[in-house]
């Protein structure tokens, strides 16, 4: 039955409560831990483009494994990499450990995830490697048409904006098809018939694509922070955005839901004091010197408006810090796909999606809803 519920959150209810860690005693809202798998990622190429995939892997094989890394240069044009400084900050630390063999207590889900405009495919770490340890194989492509690269290019006039992010995901899910067979990376630890897709920003718009594609058949979908989502499906679907975001607005997500745009069954969320990029890595890295954006304009890197905005919406000193808006963000989107994708191997047996859930993140929930 059809029902919707929302809940106001202004009261301290909770020793969690602004907490910035993976760590709570709620036992209400279990997913903010790191689950029982250690994340393991590997890069595919699919038509020479990189695909990135998070997979639950043995806590065991992880010991003694140091976590991967990105360097966030690596995602700019080569004339403006070559401009920042060798010792800038710009490297990440993920959950992440490259190489793992993948579990055998399979098969597990799959999740379809796609980056925003200016982004690019390791951007998420924080919420991708965390869906790892609770049994999902999450799969990102970089869309080289709309990525951080593009978008600097576009911004010189030595290039132009494109995407084609839908086609990307489905030869990415062509590609893991194909490694889940005998003599495959993921020989057998694919479930390819219980599917999610979800997307950041602009990647809402490839998920609202493929929510419904039949070569897909996803069963559930989410959109972190964006103003596109499916207004047809029957799969459920979950939004979460940010109270300071100036982008995906709480205005325009609280319309989507409130005037029945999206389709149902659907919940929304929404992060009191969160921006844009709090569903990213991105106001980590560098912030001890400012920033991203302060580096690359140290280094005279030129940028427009709408890329300062890109590169500050949720780093800003007034925004929740994105490490406190991750527990909420991550514990709502793996109780969703739990509920709607299934649990695989051990687990707590609360589904974390109801009212109590959503107190243990008070003061930094300002609206949770279901309908």
């Amino acid at each position: 039955m059809m029902y919707r519920r929302t809940l106001l959150l202004v009261a301290l209810v909770s020793s969690f409560a602004g907490c910035g860690g993976d760590d709570t005693s709620c036992d209400a809202a279990p997913f903010t831990d790191v689950g029982p798998w250690a994340a393991g990622v590997t890069t595919l190429m699919v038509d020479d483009i990189p695909v990135e995939v998070w997979y639950p892997a043995p806590v065991a094989s992880a010991v003694g494994i140091p976590r991967d890394t990105y360097d966030m240069r690596d995602s700019l044009p080569a004339g403006i990499r070559a401009m920042i400084p060798a010792d800038a900050p710009t490297t990440f630390e993920t959950l992440a450990h490259r190489g793992l063999p993948v579990a055998t207590d399979g098969p597990f889900p799959v999740v379809y995830y796609s980056h925003g405009l200016g982004g690019f495919r390791k951007q998420s770490t924080a919420i991708t490697a965390h869906l790892a340890t609770w049994g999902f194989v999450v799969v990102a492509p970089e869309h080289v048409g709309r990525n951080l690269d593009a978008v600097l290019l576009a911004a010189t006039e030595m290039g132009r904006i494109t995407d084609d992010a839908y086609n990307e995901i489905l030869a990415a899910h062509e590609r893991l098809t194909m490694e889940n067979e005998a003599g495959g990376q993921f020989a057998g630890a694919l479930d390819l018939a219980r599917v999610a897709v979800g997307g950041h920003s602009a990647g809402g718009g490839a998920m609202q694509a493929l929510v419904d594609d039949p070569s897909l058949s996803a069963r559930a979908w989410f959109g972190h922070a964006t103003v596109v989502a499916p207004q047809t499906s029957t799969a459920p679907g979950l939004l979460v955005g940010g109270t300071l975001d100036g982008l995906a607005t709480p205005m325009a997500m609280g319309n989507l839901f409130d005037d029945r745009v999206i389709a149902e069954p659907a919940r929304l969320l929404l992060v009191e004091g969160a921006g844009h990029l709090a569903f990213t890595d991105i106001c980590l890295i560098g912030r001890e010197r400012g920033g991203v954006l302060r580096i690359a304009q140290d280094a005279g890197v030129e940028l427009d408006e709408l890329l300062i905005t890109l590169a500050t919406d949720g780093c800003q000193a007034e925004a929740l810090p994105a490490e406190a808006a991750w527990p909420a963000i991550n514990h709502f989107t793996v109780a969703h796909l739990r509920a709607h994708l299934g649990a695989v191997g051990p687990g707590p047996e609360v589904d974390g999606l109801g009212d109590a859930a959503a107190q243990c993140f008070a003061p930094n929930l300002s609206r949770y809803s279901a309908r």
